[in-house]
């Protein structure tokens, strides 16, 4: 297995970046390859400084329209066989 410092010079990113910019790409590697959203230390480290700035959004809200077109074609093709 690799070391993380041989798969980023593979990959071409340069060693002398910034650690923001370090934690940018391994942040969207980990995206990438497990589709789930990381927090980098930086962003721990600010989210523990100002708890208060962080503000909760109610959760979205989802439509299945898939479910509701099938049903509808359903309900068109048995009107129409009549």
């Amino acid at each position: 297995m690799k070391k993380i410092g041989e798969l980023m010079k593979e990959l071409g990113f340069n060693a002398g970046a910034s650690d923001s910019a370090k934690e940018a790409f391994l942040k969207h590697l980990i995206k990438s390859a497990t589709g789930q959203n990381v927090l980098t230390p930086t962003e721990k480290k600010i989210i523990a400084d100002n708890p208060q700035k962080i503000v909760q959004f109610p959760q979205q809200l989802q439509f299945d329209f898939d479910d509701y077109n099938k049903q509808n074609d359903v309900k068109k093709k048995l009107s129409h066989k009549g």
